[in-house]
């Protein structure tokens, strides 16, 4: 069974419309409590059902200006979504790949389409993958395997140790890679 891709490209938009959402909500949260001017610390608290959840004042800034793990965020949840899509459209079960090499070839396949078709190739493709697989494990750092994954796809050669980093035009890239290669599989919306 082929992936819907409408409804494949409805959640795509709304991890876009996440990510726009958030980065304005986590502006303005910045800039209000820049325009009030406190001096001293301050604590915020919000009570839940199960208790009451309290910070300082500074570490609630530092969160909402904490871009990179809002843009892992988005990362994490389009790489999902695009390997799933991959899967409903090759009649397979996502754990049976062997990463975004694998499913990629086969979506691409079925198009009759290869790598070189894919603006960013293999190696843009496999480094979305191991961006991906840093901020995932939790770790923000390129083991060996990683590096080497990168080096047989033709990619930049970041030695393990590399500590990774996430910027918003970066994402812009990498979710723009991901975004061309489904459509290149055929997972498109309907006319």
């Amino acid at each position: 069974m082929a992936a819907d891709g409408d409804a494949v490209w409805d959640e795509w938009l709304r991890i876009t419309r996440f990510l726009q959402g958030a980065r304005l909500a986590f502006a303005r949260e910045n800039d209000m409590w820049a325009s009030l001017q406190i001096q001293g610390p301050v604590k915020l608290a919000v009570s839940e059902p199960k208790g009451k959840y309290q910070v300082a004042l500074d570490d609630h800034l530092a969160a909402v200006q904490d871009d990179e793990t809002l843009f892992a965020s988005v990362l994490i949840h389009s790489y999902a979504l695009a390997e799933s899509a991959a899967a409903d459209q090759l009649s397979m079960s996502a754990r049976a790949f062997r990463g975004i090499e694998d499913w990629g070839h086969r979506l691409l396949d079925t198009e009759g389409k290869a790598w070189s078709d894919l603006r960013a190739g293999l190696a843009g493709a496999v480094e979305v993958a191991v961006v991906r697989n840093a901020f995932a494990h939790g770790t923000r750092v390129i083991d060996g395997a990683a590096n080497r994954r990168l080096v047989a796809a033709g990619g930049v050669n970041m030695p393990a140790g590399t500590v990774v980093s996430l910027t918003y035009d970066a994402l812009q890239v990498y979710r723009e890679c991901l975004r061309h290669l489904l459509n290149l599989g055929g997972v498109k919306r309907s006319p």
